[in-house]
């Protein structure tokens, strides 16, 4: 008995010890497998990661005529870093973006402050004639995806430059502004439905990394600016859009539009456009306890494409009051006035009639790979006798504006200076309610891919 006891034991000791030898070995070859699909998951989140310094350096010329005074000239040298990550086990990533911007010269009329103005760099407290250099981070944000072409979502949550129809963040100076919050998107094959709330602001011409919307001179924080939309793209080139957006207590906004776009072959096409705009007082923070506001605009265009050349005629007529495309009182550089008469000036004061006429060509056939240039020519009648009142151009009663712009862009194709590109556009605007100016603008900017 005793020895069969000792047989017993011996071999369930043993019988033990394979047992765990073999849960080791699994452990380990389990480890082993995570530690590799792990890495893999980083891998995809490293590899599809990229890195781009952008060297941006701009030149302003830009003054008053017929007896408007006014005076804007400056000179800046930006840099931007964008780094976009790929995605960990292909669902979460990140990206940044940083820039910085120095004034080079400012030769405006240092003498006189009501002659003097600044619009990439801010005014300097202690002498409000000079400016003060920035840097500071113009966008962090987490990113999520899920699903595959045809059924996905897409999140964005932080320090953005998202744009929709209503709410867009400019991109105009030297860095970008950008705005602060929450984007939601979802795709099911030609459908997109989204929504986004924005809580702060970024200026392009602040080092701060955001600020709360306000409004009444900062009496008032806006606590949300939310959108919600949605666009379908039909087979046969008819697309579909939407958008509804309400600032608290300030502005709400309506958005339609429709395209459509005839493919004459041979490289031949014709894009048609309709927009429609409305917008209304959301509480007291906009006009006060009246909440009388409203406005509303249409807006028809009509694109040929041919080959490389595009031609395109625009009209957009305003009722009811002037188009505000602000959404606070402060910042204000994420409105949007979602017309093909939104140029130089915006065409949209009380009870305005405005066309557009333009052209672009791409030098590419002809030698010149490339290089691009464009003209369009904007007029406007019928502006409300009250808005003219309350401009700033006192000199005239004149109800009509009128600009002419023209433009010219190089960008180097092949070669170590790859992707530098200089642009160059001139404008003379004539503006009833604003005053009359002249300005000339001149755009270096060389990307650089990091990695």
């Amino acid at each position: 008995m005793p020895n069969r006891l000792i047989t017993h034991n011996t071999l369930g000791v043993g019988h033990t010890m394979k047992m765990f030898k073999l849960s080791a070995l699994s452990a380990a070859v389990f480890a082993a497998a995570s530690a590799t699909a792990v890495t893999a998951q980083a891998e995809g989140f490293i590899d599809d990661s990229s890195a781009t310094l952008s060297i941006r350096n701009q030149y302003r010329n830009e003054s008053g005529v017929n007896g408007k005074v006014y005076d804007r000239k400056e000179w800046i040298q930006g840099f931007q870093l964008d780094y976009k990550s790929g995605y960990f086990m292909d669902i979460i990533g990140f990206d940044y973006s940083a820039g910085a911007a120095f004034k080079l010269d400012q030769p405006a009329n240092s003498g006189k402050t009501d002659e003097w103005s600044a619009t990439n760099l801010p005014a300097d407290g202690r002498n409000p004639t000079d400016v003060n250099d920035i840097a500071g981070t113009n966008q962090a944000y987490l990113k999520a995806k899920f699903g595959d072409e045809n059924l996905n979502a897409n999140m964005k949550f932080g320090l953005q430059k998202t744009c929709t129809e209503l709410f867009c963040p400019s991109g105009s100076r030297v860095l970008p502004a950008s705005a602060y919050g929450t984007y939601l998107e979802g795709n099911v094959q030609n459908l997109k439905v989204y929504g986004a709330r924005w809580t702060k602001m970024h200026s392009r011409s602040q080092s701060y990394f955001a600020k709360d919307f306000t409004a009444n001179k900062g009496k008032h924080t806006i606590d949300s600016i939310k959108l919600v939309g949605a666009a379908y793209k039909f087979d046969n080139g008819l697309g579909l859009y939407a958008e509804y957006g309400e600032a608290d207590e300030y502005l709400k906004k309506y958005f339609t539009k429709a395209d459509y776009t005839i493919d004459l072959g041979n490289e031949t096409s014709v894009l048609l456009d309709a927009r429609y705009g409305r917008a209304k007082d959301n509480g007291d923070y906009y006009n006060g306890e009246d909440n009388d506001y409203e406005s509303k605009y249409y807006n028809l265009t009509a694109t040929l494409n041919v080959q490389d050349l595009s031609v395109w005629v625009g009209y957009n007529v305003t009722k009811d009051g002037n188009w505000e495309g602000k959404w606070d009182d402060d910042v204000d550089q994420a409105g949007a006035f979602n017309s093909s008469l939104d140029l130089w000036q915006g065409y949209n004061r009380k009870d305005e009639r405005a066309w557009v006429v333009g052209a672009s060509y791409k030098f590419d056939n002809l030698g010149l790979p490339g290089f691009e240039a464009g003209t369009r020519y904007a007029h406007s009648s019928n502006i409300d006798k009250d808005s003219l009142a309350a401009g700033n151009n006192p000199l005239t009663t004149d109800d009509q504006a009128h600009e002419w712009v023209q433009w010219a862009k190089y960008t180097v194709q092949s070669g170590p200076m790859k992707d530098f590109s200089v642009y160059v556009e001139h404008a003379r605007g004539d503006n009833p309610t604003g005053g009359d100016e002249d300005g000339t603008l001149v755009h270096l900017q060389y990307d650089l891919a990091i990695f």
